[in-house]
C-alpha cells in the first residue's frame, strides 16, 4: 500500500495510544540471550519475541495466520504479533524507537527506511540470508536495492530488510467506459506516450453545463511519470538535484498542464469530496494509476476493468514497497531473522499474493497462477510483472534524509495550481534543494 507520509494523532487520544502501545512493547528482549553470528535459532528453551506491522483487517488475518504457522514449525519461537493503524504506524515506531525498546521485528516503510538504517536502529542481515534458503537472484533488484545502505546512501551497500512487498503501478482503466464511447482500449503491453494520453483523456471526459461529469484520467503520480519520461531527480552520485533539466520539466509541465489547461484530470478542489478511487468505482473516472493493492478492492465493482503500462513514454515509473527489518538490539537476532526470512520468503510471499493485494517478491511465483490468477480480473495481470522489471524506488527512498524531497513536493505547488511553468520553478529549486541534500548528507560528501 502507498504510505507517502505517516501522520500521528494529535491530542489526550493519541497519547493515550501511544502509551498503550509503549506499555505492550515494555520487557521485550529485556531478559534474552546474546546475538549469535548466524545459523539456525536455538530451540532449546523458548524465547519471545515482538512483531510489528500494520494493515487493513484482511492483511492483519493473513498475518496472524502466518504468525501462527511459523511458531507451529518453529516449537521454541513465540510470537507476540502488534498491529498498529497504519495513520500511526511511523509517528508510534519513531517514538518507541526512540525508547530504545522496539519489536525485534517490524514494518519500515521504504521511505523512512534511510532515516532509521543511518540511526543504526536496523540490523545487516546480508549474512544471515546468503546462509538461508532465500534466493535473492530470483527476487526484484529494485525491491532488494532500496533496503540497501552503505554508511552513506541507500541503494548500495549491505542489506538490512527483506521486501515484505513490492508494489508497482500501472494504469488502470474502466472497460465499459471506453466501450461505451467507442474509444479503444489501450495497448496491454506498449505505453500509449504523451500525445495519444491526452487524446484518449479528451475523448473519455465529458462536461455537462459547463460542469465536468466525467473525467479521462486521474491524477498523475508525477514521480514516476517523470521516470517514465526520461527525466530524473538526482544525479547519479546523488550530489545533486538535476530535476531542472529539460525531460523533467516537460513532464511535470505535461502533467500540471492536463489539469490546469485541458481539464482531463481533476484538481485538488474537485476530488475534496471523493478521491481518485472513489471516483473511478463510481464511473466518474475512466483511468487511474494506482498500483495491485487496489485490485481486492476493485474485483467488487459491477463493472468491467482492466490493467496497462503506464501512460509514458517508455516503460518506467516508480514502484512502493515495505520491508521487514530487524531491531539493531534485540537479542533474539536468530529467532527475529528466522521470522523474516519466513514472512519474506516463499511461504509468507504466497500467502500475500493470493489475496491479491501484491505481486510475489520472487519472480518465478510471479509467474505462476498464485499471483496471476486466470479467471479473475485484471486480465492483464503481467503488465505488474514487466512494471516489477523496469521500475525503481521512488525518490524519497534515495538519501538517508530525505528533507530535499520533501522539499521538492512542497515547493511544486505553485506548478500544480497552475501559478508558475515547471521550468522557471524547477531552475528556482535547485539551489535550495542542493543546499538541503548536502546539509542533510553529509556522509555523502566526505
Amino acid at each position: 500500500m502507498r504510505l507517502w507520509k505517516n501522520k500521528s494523532g494529535k491530542g489526550l487520544l493519541a497519547i493515550i495510544s501511544l502509551i498503550l502501545v509503549a506499555g505492550a512493547l515494555a520487557g521485550c528482549g529485556k531478559d534474552n540471550e546474546k546475538p549469535a553470528g548466524g545459523g539456525k535459532p536455538q530451540t532449546n528453551e523458548s524465547v519471545t519475541i515482538q512483531f510489528a506491522g500494520w494493515g487493513d483487517p484482511s492483511e492483519k488475518e493473513v498475518f496472524t495466520k502466518l504468525v501462527k504457522a511459523f511458531e507451529d514449525r518453529n516449537p521454541g519461537i513465540k510470537v507476540d504479533y502488534l498491529h498498529i493503524p497504519s495513520g500511526d504506524y511511523v509517528g508510534k515506531m519513531n517514538t518507541i524507537l526512540a525508547g530504545g525498546n522496539a519489536p525485534d521485528v517490524f514494518y519500515v516503510p521504504d521511505g523512512d527506511f534511510g532515516r532509521w538504517v543511518s540511526q543504526d536502529l536496523l540490523l545487516p542481515i546480508e549474512e544471515y540470508v546468503k546462509n538461508s534458503d532465500i534466493d535473492l537472484a530470483d527476487m526484484w533488484e529494485s525491491g532488494l536495492a532500496r533496503y540497501r545502505y552503505d554508511g552513506a546512501a541507500n541503494g548500495v551497500g549491505k542489506l538490512y530488510a527483506l521486501p515484505k512487498d513490492i508494489g508497482p503501478t500501472v494504469l488502470y482503466y474502466n472497460k465499459d467506459i471506453f466501450t461505451k464511447m467507442n474509444v479503444p482500449f489501450p495497448d496491454a503491453e506498449t505505453p500509449m506516450g504523451l500525445e495519444k494520453l491526452l487524446d484518449t483523456a479528451q475523448k473519455l471526459t465529458v462536461k455537462s453545463n459547463g460542469k465536468t461529469t466525467q473525467y479521462g484520467m486521474g491524477p498523475i503520480w508525477w514521480e514516476g511519470f517523470v521516470y517514465g519520461n526520461g527525466g530524473k531527480f538526482l544525479s547519479d552520485d546523488k550530489r545533486e538535484f538535476v530535476g531542472n533539466s529539460q525531460e523533467t520539466s516537460e513532464a511535470l509541465q505535461f502533467a500540471a498542464d492536463l489539469t490546469n489547461k485541458h481539464g482531463v484530470v481533476p484538481s485538488s478542489a474537485a476530488l475534496k469530496d471523493l478521491n481518485d478511487s472513489e471516483m473511478f468505482k463510481t464511473g466518474k473516472l475512466a483511468m487511474m494509476i494506482t498500483g495491485r493493492w487496489m485490485v481486492p478492492e476493485f474485483r467488487k465493482l459491477s463493472f468491467d476493468w482492466d490493467v496497462a503500462p503506464l501512460p509514458t513514454k517508455e516503460w518506467g515509473g516508480t514502484s512502493g514497497s515495505v520491508g521487514l527489518s530487524i531491531y539493531s538490539k534485540t537479542k533474539h537476532v536468530e529467532a527475529a531473522y528466522k521470522l523474516v526470512e519466513y514472512l519474506g520468503g516463499p511461504e509468507g510471499q504466497k500467502e500475500q499474493s493470493q489475496m491479491g493485494f501484491s505481486i510475489p517478491s520472487f519472480k518465478s511465483m510471479a509467474e505462476t497462477d498464485v499471483f496471476l490468477q486466470p479467471g479473475q480480473k485484471p486480465q492483464n495481470a503481467r503488465a505488474f510483472i514487466k512494471a516489477a522489471e523496469v521500475q525503481v524506488a521512488g525518490p524519497w527512498t534515495n538519501l538517508p534524509n530525505a528533507k530535499w524531497y520533501d522539499m521538492l513536493a512542497q515547493g511544486l505547488a505553485p506548478m500544480w495550481e497552475g501559478k508558475k511553468p515547471a521550468a522557471e520553478l524547477l531552475n528556482e529549486l535547485k539551489p535550495k534543494i542542493d543546499a538541503a541534500i548536502k546539509e542533510g548528507n553529509p556522509a555523502l560528501f566526505k
